[in-house]
């Protein structure tokens, strides 16, 4: 589960559309693995589909860093117990509760760095095992979205977490959708860039 628009939904795309989508795939870059050009064209019809009708006709596709294997990390949780609570900023001017559930602590190439887990409270009930980690990296503002981006984080067996970055995803806002977008808390900001998952959308 991610949070607002990340649901795919098989929805065609015109051609023009598609070539675009290829285009910011991969570029000049070696061919995508299938799971993952198959994620993109996913992610890519899912915003899609959550725009307006209007915007939905001038989309141009989303902007993708190159798929690098070096983004995907498994990692022991250093779980917060019992989890604390606290409010999370959101991008409509209020406040989502919210628990700091653990940390992880990973190696990027560019850096490491120590990030927090949470859980939304106001989603529990729906969606009790959803863990999400945003995170704000150098490239905000200008390679990436202002506000930082998203990662959902999978629960494996003995307290290991599964995330891939490949699948760093902008909140709906960062499109146009309106919708309570948490804002990266401060203390998951970190000072290199994180070269991986989606990039500033077109036309910023």
């Amino acid at each position: 589960m991610r949070l607002g628009t990340s649901r795919p939904r098989a929805l065609p795309l015109s051609g023009g559309v598609l070539a675009g989508l290829l285009l910011a795939f991969g570029g000049c870059h070696a061919p995508l693995p299938t799971p993952e050009l198959t994620y993109r064209r996913e992610r890519a019809q899912a915003v899609k589909a959550a725009l307006p009708a209007a915007a939905a006709a001038e989309f141009k596709g989303l902007r993708f860093y190159p798929f690098d294997p070096a983004y995907r990390f498994q990692a022991m949780i250093e779980p917060v117990d019992p989890p604390e609570p606290l409010e999370i900023a959101a991008s409509d001017g209020s406040r989502r509760p919210a628990h700091r559930v653990g940390r992880v602590r990973l190696r990027f190439p560019h850096g490491e760095a120590v990030l927090s887990v949470f859980q939304l409270d106001d989603i529990r009930a729906q969606h009790p095992d959803h863990l999400f980690l945003p995170f704000r990296d150098a490239g905000a503002g200008t390679a990436t979205y202002g506000a930082g981006r998203y990662v959902d984080v999978e629960r494996l067996p003995g307290g290991v977490v599964s995330l891939d970055f490949n699948h760093a995803y902008n909140p709906d806002c960062a499109y146009g959708i309106s919708g309570q977008c948490p804002i990266t808390p401060a203390e998951n900001t970190v000072t290199f860039a994180i070269e991986a998952g989606e990039m500033m959308p077109p036309g910023h």
